[in-house]
């Protein structure tokens, strides 16, 4: 092998390597009137690109996402909802831009998110590491 073929392969290596925040794994919390423990991965991309909008009760679902740039949501989208930050936004503009739906909400801290996540009734968002906060309980996400 080439050393010019072998730097290209090492280099495309380094590039396409994913980078993890921390290296925590991201963690799905909901608001306490949420009662569910686990969600498919089928149900997470729904409600995230906005094709659910409630709750199997009925309830209206209210999401939340981290910065959109950051490395936690970049983790959340590539980990748990197995996209692209980039096609995840294109979608929310769509929808957004037809009426169909409301973008979630772009919050700067895990500690806004999860005291967003408490007031609201039927919300979800994701944070990196598992705190104890009244009226919000971690969700599993079902590998299909």
């Amino acid at each position: 092998m080439s050393a010019r073929l072998w730097i290209v392969l090492v280099m495309f290596t380094m590039i396409s390597a994913p980078v993890r925040a921390g290296g925590a794994p991201i963690v799905l919390v909901v608001n306490d009137s949420v009662k569910i423990e686990q969600i498919s991965i089928d149900s997470l991309r729904a409600i995230y690109s906005l094709r659910q909008l409630s709750w199997p009760d009925g309830a209206e679902v209210t999401t939340f996402v981290l910065d959109i740039d950051g490395d936690i949501h970049r983790q959340f989208c590539r980990d748990l909802l197995k996209v692209y930050p980039h096609q995840l936004k294109k979608g929310w503009d769509r929808m957004e831009y037809t009426g169909r739906a409301r973008g979630p909400q772009v919050v700067q801290s895990e500690q806004m998110l999860l005291d967003l996540v408490k007031k609201i009734p039927g919300a979800i968002g994701y944070v990196q590491r598992v705190v104890e906060t009244p009226n919000v309980h971690m969700i599993s996400v079902l590998e299909e």
